[in-house]
Formats: C-alpha cells, structure tokens, sequence
C-alpha cells in the first residue's frame, strides 16, 4: 500500500471533494463485510437453536472474520494516514457537535470493528483452540488456555457487536442527512457527458 507523506496536511482549499478509488473500494468492501459478519453472528447466536445450520453460520462468520483482519487493518492505516496527510475530502457539516458526532462515529467504527477482529479469535484461542477458516487451514492458539480472558474476550465481542450496530445506525442516518452530497463522494466521480 502506497505511504502518504504527512509531514505538512494539504490546506483546506487543496483537499479532494470526492474520496479516492482506494478509500471508495475500502468502505464499501468493508460496509458488505460488515454488515455479514453481523448477519452471520447475530442469526446464529440470536434466532437459531443449536444445530448444523448454526454451526455452519458460526463457521462462516469465524472464516470470514479471520479473513478480514488483514484487509481491516489496511484500512485503519490508510483512513489515519490520509487524515494525517490532508487528503480526505473536508467534512459535510459545518463547524459544531454534529461535525464532532460525525468524527466519533467514523473513528467509532473503526476501532470497534478492530476489537471485534482481534476479540473474535481469542475467544478462541483463550480456550487453547485454533481457529479454523472455512475448512482451508487453521491458526493456531498463540497463547495458554486462560478462563477469565476467555470469558471476558466474549462479552467484549458481545458488546461490540450492539454497539457495531448502534454505529452503523448513525453512520447511515448521517448519510441521509447529508443526502446526494454524501452519497457522491463515496461513489466517485460522474463519467463525463458526451456532447451533442
């Protein structure tokens, strides 16, 4: 992934309006990402009784979490770099506490979904298990059994996963706010119109 300088942030008249390729292919990978891996967690927890069905979700949701974990840190890295750099487009909302909710809810997001990707494996791995991915390897426990961790590791990954959605409630209601504006800086660019 490419460095962005951060030595001196763009001025204020400088910063893009729309966000780049990489950030675009960032949030929606990871807001369909997301939004399975709840999906996934939620059924089989919430509505399913125990059987293969459940088992199966739980499966895919453990897979697909351990597999996300590299991409979602790449993610954290370049938001906190572009931001360090100038280089996200400049708030929708003016100077205030909903610009302040709006910066809590993006940085909420972000470190709620890496608790959840690191508080996910060590449920298991607390346990002295490893983590299985979809059938195609596993990954090792790095760590002793530990009851308490364990323990603790669950109700983190519980908790993070009702605040996830609390989140993404707010994300989605601001996106509504802001309407059009909002929507065309997260899908880039118009292709131009031809002339008649």
């Amino acid at each position: 992934m490419p460095a962005l300088h951060t030595a001196s942030p763009a001025p204020a008249a400088a910063r893009p309006t729309l966000y780049g390729p990489i950030s675009r292919l960032a949030h929606w990978g990871g807001a369909l990402l997301t939004i399975a891996l709840l999906a996934l967690g939620l059924i089989a927890e919430e509505l399913l009784p125990d059987g293969a069905l459940r088992r199966k979700l739980w499966a895919w949701h453990v897979g697909l979490g351990m597999l996300a974990l590299l991409p979602l840190l790449l993610r954290a890295q370049w938001s906190v770099l572009a931001l360090l750099a100038g280089r996200r487009p400049a708030p929708l909302s003016a100077p205030g506490p909903l610009r302040w909710l709006e910066h809590g809810v993006h940085a909420g997001l972000l470190a709620v979904m890496l608790v959840m990707a690191f508080s996910g494996p060590l449920m298991y791995w607390s346990e002295g298990e490893p983590v299985h991915v979809l059938g195609w390897f596993s990954v090792p426990s790095p760590i002793e059994a530990n009851a308490a961790l364990h323990y603790y590791s669950g109700r983190l990954h519980e908790l993070g996963s009702k605040l996830m959605l609390a989140l993404l409630a707010l994300h989605v209601a601001g996106a509504l706010r802001h309407g059009r504006s909002s929507l065309r800086r997260m899908a880039g660019p118009r292709p131009q119109q031809s002339a008649r």
